[in-house]
């Protein structure tokens, strides 16, 4: 009845002249005059300008807008930086000899987006003409309680991380899928996305950074993958993890910044003035995008750790993440934004801490430690860190959602965000989305990959040699305690460096030690009979560093070791993997006092033995290039460089090791003990061997 009524009075009093059709429409939002556009409703504001020149960029949906979207190259919305949204590239059949047009300028020389609508001055007194100007004001003004009441917005939020080069769909544990349980991969994820912008209303697509480097499509394209998948798949928005940076500063202008269609934000970046001017504008600290009718702010940071855990040179500094948040949360403030997103690639702790100090943010969406964050019954192997979201009460007094969607694009985040008029976060929910195989790969996008991957088969498909048991290079496995694959790649290096023994030593060096975070990935001895292959031994060993003779004292080395578990649990990439050492912890004990016993292999005996190593004694290690430069925060490794001598190729060094072997079996020995009092140690075992006996269950299944 009351429809009917307000449509005759539409009909009699309030239509526009004859005049008008065809050229305008009155501006109407999903809420009859809300109260944020009371004006532009009694002004019988007219929207005549679709394009995109001026205002902030848009993302989310306007009506008929999904309908339209190409399967392949799904569009966005308009963009404040002039440029098209990701998606908007016509598709092409690979890489080969393609480059983009000209790179994109940086987003301070682009022009910013929408400008707002607006009417020539005749046609806004028309629409307020003497026929329907009273009667109009009073109909807007008894709508005005109900668009009050109603003032809430929604916002859909999908959302990845630490994706690693995982362009194809991969096994459960993320290792290369052979048979029917495979997971994950550009064109699984692209379907899903799909399928979420066309029954959301508002939805932003979002990356917590470390796209790069993990599998041989990273070791060949050195990112263009990134850029070629990132800008189909139409994401809005991402920040840079610290792997962002493994080939310098050239490797992440070129292909990433320059020629990535979405806005990339890291707040606590800064550049020295040398380096200023070729990267300024590039990146920002926060990106406003408008998605429906309101403006979300997003305001990135990135691992402190970075330097030492990457490549980013001499010419960048990285802040501390809540020091360097605040002041640009402030101005997107002062500008009139209330719903804002700290998106970042930090870890699960960092995230926490920046829900709880950053004043003004109002979800924390991050990356960095593949937490995995689940409310119910995990759908797959994966076990909980915590609720998702992970709600952080902040200094102020607001519940704030904390998010993360574990790695290798095994899981789709998606998050529904309730805000009030205020900007207050009133309902946050949601889970990550399992992409198996009942979600169906989107057909452009997989035609695109597999166009692609033609380019790699000479270049991996080498075959190096077998495995006749389980390769365990998982994260849950290398990062916790010891795992084969470590075992496997140490005594490999040791053996890349016999040589002829003298009259006092069997060997020059008998010790290795590699971070557990180095290690990339497992290998499954049933996917084509244990043939081991140069692409799934890139994708564990993907930085192309070398395998370095350190020499060291007792001291120093027993201080790698304390720093090996001086936070262990938190699923950080410290843990050393080791060959010709016995170590054992309590980690019961304060940081700094967990090592209850170190052992080293002798090398001036006839019978190698282990022996309690020796404080003021100098050895000689091997390790990765990585490690011996400091990284992972190992300081006490960084030496003379009289002390450090260069070694091979870490791909090649494995792969003549493998090759000269024929068929490899390592176990777990017991190189990497912690005492039986230690009850998180028992904890782990059990959830370490859960999740293998889960995935060995589920393969001889298939």
């Amino acid at each position: 009845m009351v429809g009917a009524v307000v449509q005759g009075v539409w009909f009699a009093f309030l239509r526009p002249p004859k005049a008008w059709h065809g050229k305008a429409s009155v501006h109407r939002s999903s809420q009859a005059c809300p109260s944020q556009k009371r004006a532009t409703c009694l002004k019988g504001t007219v929207r005549k300008d679709r394009a995109r020149q001026g205002g902030v960029a848009r993302a989310g949906s306007q009506a008929g807008g999904r309908a339209g979207r190409q399967a392949a190259a799904p569009r966005r919305g308009a963009r404040t930086d002039g440029a098209i949204r990701c998606g908007d590239r016509p598709s092409r059949a690979g890489l080969e000899g393609w480059r983009p047009g000209p790179a994109r300028p940086p987003a301070a020389q682009r022009p910013s987006g929408r400008r707002p609508f607006s009417v020539a001055p005749a046609e806004r007194a028309g629409a307020m003409g003497r026929r329907g100007a009273p009667l109009r004001l009073l109909l807007c003004a008894a709508l005005l309680p109900a668009a009050a009441a109603a003032g809430l917005f929604e916002l859909t939020v999908l959302h990845t991380n630490d994706v690693h080069a995982r362009v194809e769909q991969t096994s459960r544990d993320s290792g290369k899928c052979s048979g029917r349980d495979c997971f994950g991969g550009v064109a699984r994820r692209a379907a899903k996305v799909r399928e979420v912008r066309r029954t959301h209303r508002n939805v932003l697509l979002l990356d917590a950074g470390d796209q790069y480097q993990g599998t041989v499509w990273f070791s060949f394209f050195k990112g263009w993958e990134v850029v070629r998948f990132m800008n189909l798949l139409g994401y809005d928005a991402m920040t840079l993890g610290n792997h962002e940076f493994d080939n310098g500063v050239d490797g992440l202008l070129d292909p990433l910044l320059k020629n990535i269609n979405c806005s990339v934000v890291s707040a606590n970046i800064k550049a020295s003035k040398r380096l200023a001017k070729r990267i300024d504008g590039y990146y920002l600290p926060y990106k406003i995008l408008k998605v429906g009718s309101e403006r979300i702010g997003i305001v990135g940071y990135t691992t402190k750790e970075t330097p030492v855990l990457s490549n980013p040179g001499q010419d960048l500094v990285f802040e501390d993440e809540v020091v360097a948040l605040q002041p640009q949360v402030d101005k997107l403030t002062t500008l009139g934004v209330n719903k804002i997103i700290a998106l970042g690639h930090s870890g699960f702790t960092v995230d926490k801490r920046i829900a709880q100090k950053v004043k003004g943010v109002d979800v924390v969406i991050g990356g960095h430690t593949n937490t995995f964050l689940y409310t119910g019954a995990p759908p797959s192997d994966e076990v909980p860190a915590g609720d998702y979201p992970f709600m952080v009460e902040s200094d102020d007094g607001r519940q704030v959602p904390v998010v993360q969607a574990y790695a290798f694009g095994k899981y789709l985040g998606y998050l529904n965000i309730t805000f009030d008029d205020k900007g207050n976060v009133v309902r946050a929910a949601g889970n990550p989305i399992l992409l198996d195989s009942s979600i169906p790969e989107d057909p452009a996008v997989k035609a695109e990959v597999e166009s692609m991957k033609l380019q790699l088969q000479n270049f991996s498909s080498q075959e190096i040699g077998k495995t006749i048991v389980y390769l365990n290079g998982t994260s849950q496995a290398c990062r916790f305690r010891e795992c084969n694959m470590g075992n496997l790649i140490c005594d490999a290096v040791v053996y890349n460096n016999l040589r002829h023994p003298d009259d006092n030593e069997w060997n020059h060096v008998s010790m290795c030690i590699v971070n557990g975070g180095g290690i990339r990935g497992p290998i499954n001895e049933r996917n084509n009979n244990g043939t081991i292959t140069l692409e799934e031994l890139l994708s564990v060993l993907p930085f192309g560093g070398t395998f370095d003779l350190l020499q060291i004292k007792g001291s120093m080395l027993k201080a790698a070791f304390e720093h090996s578990v001086h936070r262990h649990g938190q699923g950080t990439g410290e843990l050393l993997q080791v060959s010709g050492i016995k170590v054992l912890y309590d980690l019961t004990q304060k940081p700094g006092s967990r090592v209850v016993s170190l052992k080293v292999l002798c090398t001036d005996c006839r019978v190698p033995v282990y022996v309690p190593i020796q404080m003021e004694k100098t050895y000689k290690v091997l390790l990765p290039s990585f490690l011996a430069g400091g990284g992972d925060g190992y300081y006490m490794l960084k030496g003379a460089p009289s002390n450090h001598s260069s070694g091979d190729l870490d791909v090649d060094v494995v792969s003549n090791y493998i090759t000269r072997m024929g068929r490899v079996f390592p176990a777990v020995e017991g190189r990497v003990m912690f005492s039986a009092g230690t009850v998180l140690q028992g904890h782990l075992y059990l959830l370490s061997g859960l999740f293998l006996l889960a995935c060995l269950t589920t393969l001889s299944v298939f």
